[in-house]
């Protein structure tokens, strides 16, 4: 099975790799990568031993293969979280995940606080627990932060609904029973203990400032091991390292000057490695992405700089679940791009423009099952469903409409 499927990846290496030497792209880009020349697909292949090339692999035929079965076989197992962040009234909206990917709306629950009434720039707006049993989310006008409990049938139950202790909460992180939360206009962090039921309890000394005032920071979260929450800082240019104690609180910040202007979203590929947009202020084409490893003193370290994906804009990051592939949204240019990891760490950009989108899209998420990927466009109100193809590629396959206009974050299992 193994070496029937290598010889496939072999045939299409050698195709893609015969169509790229036919064109050659003169747009290179400032750091090593360069989608024509020095990135080839063969690298990608990792001797037919990429695990999330075989999951596209795989999940073409067994998508083939479902498609021929009874639309009332097509099973929903997986949801789709988002929250309109409406002013007065929060609300989060539940999106179950059909076999093929599409999404199928299934209803509202109120958040027990109030949002802000226009979107928010940022990142992990709302976020599901390891185990998918919790739901948190930022309530960004009404100062608090909401759990929910996840039902079986994928409904939520509001639990609990307490103060960030800080202004405008915009992001954030879970791993364990530790939420952390990041107040933007209050420049801070601050920490909870997740208790049973759902209930949030205040941690001592969890509240830690930013780098500065009005650093207009965007995402918040752990590292995979769970021994740093990063910050990312736009108008600063800065990431923020905070050490997780073991009584839950966390030390004052370690600051790293960002490789790339405008950190925004980030996520974590594999080897635990970092990998963080560059909107560059929002110029046009003007964008990157970095990679980063996070040493044992807090402090980041760029591996091959600011990878140009010459679009406008990049924002959200989401990686695949083996870590070969990020897929960046370009707020700006309404495209989304494909990066791959390398087993060393170093960021190639492998499409400018994997995908077209609608207007503006912003959180973006790869689903569950490693296959299909969903992105937020917030001035369209709509959410773009796409499957991945080979070679860190996107195939449209819907839309959803019909989303306020402040819908902010996504959240899946």
């Amino acid at each position: 099975m193994k070496k029937s499927f290598s010889s496939k990846m072999i045939i299409a290496v050698a195709i893609v790799f015969a169509s790229i030497s036919c064109n050659k792209n003169n747009n290179r880009s400032a750091g090593p990568a360069d989608e024509s020349n020095s990135l080839t697909n063969a690298m990608m292949l990792e001797n037919g031993n990429n695990p999330d090339e075989m999951v596209v692999q795989s999940d073409v035929t067994a998508t083939t293969e479902s498609n021929s079965i009874s639309s009332r076989n097509n099973r929903r197992e997986h949801f789709l979280y988002t929250e309109t962040n409406a002013a007065g009234t929060n609300q989060i909206l539940r999106y179950e995940i059909n076999r093929d990917g599409s999404l199928h709306f299934d209803g509202t629950t109120l958040s027990g606080g109030a949002g802000s009434g226009a979107g928010l720039g940022s990142q992990g707006a709302l976020a599901l627990d390891k185990d998918h049993e919790w739901l948190f989310a930022v309530n960004a006008g009404g100062n608090s932060v909401s759990s929910f409990k996840v039902e079986n049938d994928g409904s939520l139950t509001l639990a609990h609904t307490e103060s960030t202790m800080g202004e405008t909460p915009v992001s954030v992180a879970v791993r364990d029973n530790l939420l952390y939360v990041l107040n933007r206009g209050s420049d801070n962090i601050h920490g909870f203990m997740i208790g049973s039921g759902g209930s949030l309890t205040h941690i001592d000394g969890s509240t830690q400032s930013l780098s500065g005032k009005t650093v207009d920071a965007p995402q918040i979260s752990f590292t995979p091991n769970g021994n740093w929450v990063l910050v990312t800082e736009k108008a600063t240019n800065n990431i923020s390292s905070f050490k997780v104690k073991n009584n839950g609180s966390v030390s004052p910040g370690i600051v790293t000057a960002s490789t790339g202007e405008t950190p925004f979203g980030f996520d974590f590929g594999r080897d635990d490695v970092m990998v963080v947009s560059n909107a560059a202020g929002g110029a046009a084409d003007a964008g990157s992405a970095t990679s980063y490893i996070v040493t044992g003193n807090g402090k980041l370290h760029s591996i091959n700089g600011a990878v140009a994906n010459h679009q406008g804009a990049p924002c959200w990051v989401a990686t695949t679940e083996f870590g070969r592939f990020a897929f960046v949204s370009n707020t700006g240019s309404n495209s989304i791009s494909s990066y791959y990891i390398a087993p060393n760490g170093r960021l190639y950009l492998i499409k400018k423009a994997a995908a077209p989108t609608d207007n503006a899209p912003a959180d973006i998420v790869v689903a569950k099952d490693n296959f299909h990927v969903y992105a937020l466009n917030v001035k369209s109100g709509t959410i773009s469903e796409f499957h991945r193809t080979m070679f860190g590629g996107l195939e449209a396959i819907g839309t959803v409409s019909g989303l306020p206009v402040a819908t902010t974050g996504l959240a899946r299992y």
